[in-house]
């Protein structure tokens, strides 16, 4: 793939993320505003959980379809390889998701300490086994390029999602509205996404002649994911027990909108780590250092600026979209969106671990994050609220990527581009000073402010530049492409 379709493809995956971001933000003053800050943290806790338990049932065999079949010609192969761990992971998702439905009363007096969330966490119980295989087809359009089928399940998903928790709610249902919504339209993605890959490879019953193999890689990391939901998600368990589901639910909230920042650097990684997979195999070693480069630096490009401009904005964002009771939670965001920064960053550099397979690496770092975030969680809650609990998850990032770099750069080194990193943080300064005028108290007040910075930001990085006159000529050609495809739809 030349560096000019890798950018093309990563515009295109940007722009869903853009799109699916406004989806989960304009889901937010939905969900808060009428549930509340109790019931959203139940359904908070709840979503953690299925990360939790949906990431284990994976086994950590998502990685190992990328790893395995992004070089792969032969069809037979590649058919055998997606169908052996789809059975694989159904299995494990539904035995899962009878363990927690079974263990709903007992989860719900000593994790949740409501014995009335336990119809809840039944009906959310399944939601386990249809994340996993969402996870798995999904990976297969990412696997094999078809970004644009990618791109139309996900907005599909977020869209659905909204269109019909807004239905749900509106006539009363509440959070087994939500819980309901969600479960409807992961079965609609899986059957969307399942048929089309049918269309295209047939259907075959597993031999599961590979599945050893599989496992051997992907089992190793399972610890991983298990050990990363604890720096990403445990904190919301800890809030619950020390504070009670008020504050999980206001913690929440400042939580998704400052964690948006990392949602950032997916359509960078959703592309490159089946392309660096394929250059490595084919010994293309000076390419892989070039796309981690320009990688890092399209990341950046947009994360800086996120960061920057959630912080300054943070009380005014919670006060617009939830309920006056969360806007306690605005200096939680900052610490969060900082820390979000850094997991996309360490996102794009842990790839060279899974390059060399020196995964056990993987597995050191995060057991001491997880382990730091635990006891700063536990240490600093009680004494300054959700607040320590941000603080605790800002601590723990910093230290994933202070060691990732050291380790990983031992194996392959690249550009980390520290000028374009101090002309977008300039960039990100003179953004600020729009921001603060403006200071938004409506939505269409919010809305505006942010083009305006969007705006004042890019002239600056242009006016400095920080991009090359390649990589604005690649970013306008695809732009224009996305209009003109715009308008003859509309004409049609």
């Amino acid at each position: 793939m030349s560096k000019q379709s890798f950018a093309n493809d990563v515009v295109m995956i940007a722009i869903t993320n853009i799109l699916t971001s406004l989806g989960a933000f304009l889901l937010l003053p939905v969900i808060t505003k009428t549930l509340g800050a109790y019931d959203y943290g139940i359904w908070a806790q709840i979503s953690v959980t299925v990360s939790l338990l949906s990431s284990i049932a994976l086994m950590g065999l998502s990685m190992a379809l990328i790893r395995f079949l992004a070089a792969e010609k032969d069809g037979h192969r590649i058919k055998e390889g997606f169908y052996s761990i789809s059975v694989v992971v159904a299995l494990s998702g539904f035995i899962t998701s009878l363990i927690v439905f079974a263990l709903a009363d007992f989860m719900a007096i000593t994790i949740f300490s409501d014995a009335g969330t336990s119809h809840y966490i039944k009906a959310g119980s399944f939601l386990i086994l249809l994340t996993s295989l969402d996870q798995i087809v999904m990976f297969y359009f990412r696997i094999f390029r078809q970004i644009r089928t990618y791109a139309l399940i996900t907005l599909f998903n977020t869209f659905g999602r909204l269109a019909l928790i807004l239905g749900l709610l509106h006539i009363g249902l509440g959070l087994m509205g939500v819980i309901a919504a969600v479960l409807f339209i992961q079965v609609a993605v899986f059957l969307g996404a399942i048929s089309c890959i049918i269309n295209q490879i047939g259907f075959a019953i597993p031999k599961f002649t590979m599945i050893k193999e599989y496992l051997r890689y992907g089992l190793p990391l399972t610890p991983n994911s298990l050990i990363r939901w604890i720096t990403d998600s445990s904190d919301r368990y800890i809030v619950g027990i020390l504070l009670g589901m008020n504050a999980v639910g206001i913690y929440s909230a400042a939580y998704a909108i400052g964690s948006l920042v990392q949602l950032l650097v997916t359509p960078i990684q959703l592309i490159l780590f089946p392309e660096l997979s394929k250059m490595y195999d084919e010994n293309r070693l000076d390419e892989v250092k070039l796309y981690l480069s320009y990688s890092l630096k399209y990341f950046l490009l947009l994360g800086i600026p996120s960061v920057v401009g959630m912080s300054v904005l943070s009380r005014a964002i919670l006060e617009i979209l939830t309920k006056p009771e969360f806007s306690s939670g605005s200096s939680v965001i900052p610490f969060v969106a900082l820390a979000g920064l850094m997991g996309g960053v360490f996102q794009i550099v842990i790839n060279i671990n899974f390059l060399v397979k020196r995964t056990t690496s993987n597995l050191f770092i995060h057991i001491i994050a997880a382990a730091t975030n635990i006891i700063l969680n536990v240490m600093l809650i009680p004494l300054i609220g959700i607040l320590g609990s941000a603080i605790a998850t800002f601590v723990a990032y910093l230290f994933m990527i202070i060691v990732v770099f050291y380790i990983s750069l031992k194996y392959i080194s690249f550009d980390i581009c520290w000028s374009f990193i101090a002309k977008s943080i300039i960039s990100s300064t003179f953004m600020v000073v729009i921001i603060l005028i403006i200071y938004p108290k409506t939505v269409i007040d919010l809305f505006v402010s942010v083009i305006i910075a969007i705006i004042v930001y890019f002239i600056m990085i242009l006016s400095l530049g920080g991009l090359s006159k390649t990589e604005i000529k690649i970013t306008k050609r695809y732009f224009y492409k996305i209009f003109k495809a715009i308008k003859t739809y509309t004409k049609n």
